[in-house]
């Protein structure tokens, strides 16, 4: 499992749960993936989606795929327990 805390700017987060196949690419930047992938996506193959602010934790399961997107320099903490 993961802990994600959020001590500066905003992050976008995307997950997608183990038995769903993302449509993230290892080459390519988030940015780039919001930009020109995620608008064409169907409904049901769009990522579970949120926005974590300062001073809010965001955590997730194992092996969840995801991807954040910096909407800003970012300064936060992640660990991994497991």
């Amino acid at each position: 499992m993961r802990y994600l805390f959020i001590l500066q700017p905003p992050q976008r987060w995307f997950l997608y749960p183990p038995d769903k196949a993302p449509h993230f690419h290892p080459n390519y930047t988030t940015l780039s993936w919001v930009k020109d992938t995620y608008p064409y996506l169907p409904e049901e193959e769009k990522p579970i989606e949120c926005t974590i602010r300062p001073g809010e934790v965001l955590y997730f399961p194992d092996r969840w795929w995801h991807a954040t997107l910096n909407l800003d320099t970012s300064v936060f903490i992640s660990t991994f327990l497991g």
